[in-house]
């Protein structure tokens, strides 16, 4: 990574930073409040996964164990399970996963935003449309091990294969497997990100993809999910929720 590329990036002012830090505390707050009962006498099944779970076990047993949304996630090999901790946003768009060791993911339809409890953290991932039909572009910051912020926005284009039989967690779905290629600016780079969703309502049920230019790949599938049959995800709402809504060519 150029050293010339830290005097190109832009700052994010501080308020906006104050406001995600914030975020995280009430969100770490609010769980430890919640489990303090928990660490008095026998944990649930959530505070279990969320205090470390049950060393060694398979990861889908323990989701098919849980009657909470959950996913699985792998970044640079590491594997672990989150439980959704809390959700906000208009229809409930914005998740905030944990796992045992309280690194946190937070998703945004279905695609991840920021990440907190990592060496490099993602302070915010996000996508705006181009006036250009079938394109639009992803906006990343992000700090890095020695707390150096960085950004950079990509244009994007997201093709889609016809949907078949995907094998997940606790299930199998038929699922359209979608390619994003971005070409990132600043940094002069390219990478491929892939998202399975589900015809029609295109809600994203995993993916895999670099976080940003360079940065490491995560993996993510959901487990068990936290919509419902009765939410409206569907195309009218895909206007806004790329890439789920971008079109599929």
């Amino acid at each position: 990574m150029g050293r010339d590329r830290r005097h190109g990036m832009k700052r994010v002012p501080t308020q906006g930073r104050r406001k995600a830090v914030l975020l995280r505390l009430l969100l770490m707050g609010g769980l430890t409040s919640s489990l303090a009962a928990c660490t008095q006498g026998q944990l649930t099944p959530m505070g279990a996964t969320l205090m470390g779970g049950r060393h060694g076990e398979d990861l889908a047993a323990q989701a098919e164990a849980l009657s909470y949304a959950t996913l699985i996630a792998d970044t640079r090999g590491n594997q672990a399970l989150l439980v959704m901790a809390h959700r906000t946003g208009e229809q409930g768009r914005d998740t905030y996963w944990q796992a045992g060791d309280r690194a946190t993911l937070h998703l945004r339809d279905g695609v991840p935003a920021s990440t907190s409890g990592f060496e490099e953290l993602l302070l915010g991932r996000w996508h705006s449309a181009e006036a250009n039909s079938g394109h639009y572009r992803v906006h990343a910051h992000w700090r890095d091990a020695d707390g150096q912020e960085w950004q950079d926005v990509a244009t994007a284009r997201l093709t889609c294969e016809p949907a078949r039989p995907v094998d997940h967690p606790l299930a199998r779905l038929t699922l359209e497997r979608c390619t994003e290629r971005l070409d990132w600016k600043g940094s002069n780079t390219h990478s491929r990100g892939e998202y399975w969703r589900e015809p029609g309502s295109l809600r994203i049920w995993g993916g895999d993809m670099a976080l940003w230019p360079d940065g490491p790949r995560l993996r993510w599938q959901v487990a068990r999910p936290w919509w419902s049959d009765a939410e409206d995800t569907g195309r009218d709402a895909g206007q806004t929720n790329l890439p789920g809504g971008a079109p599929s060519s």
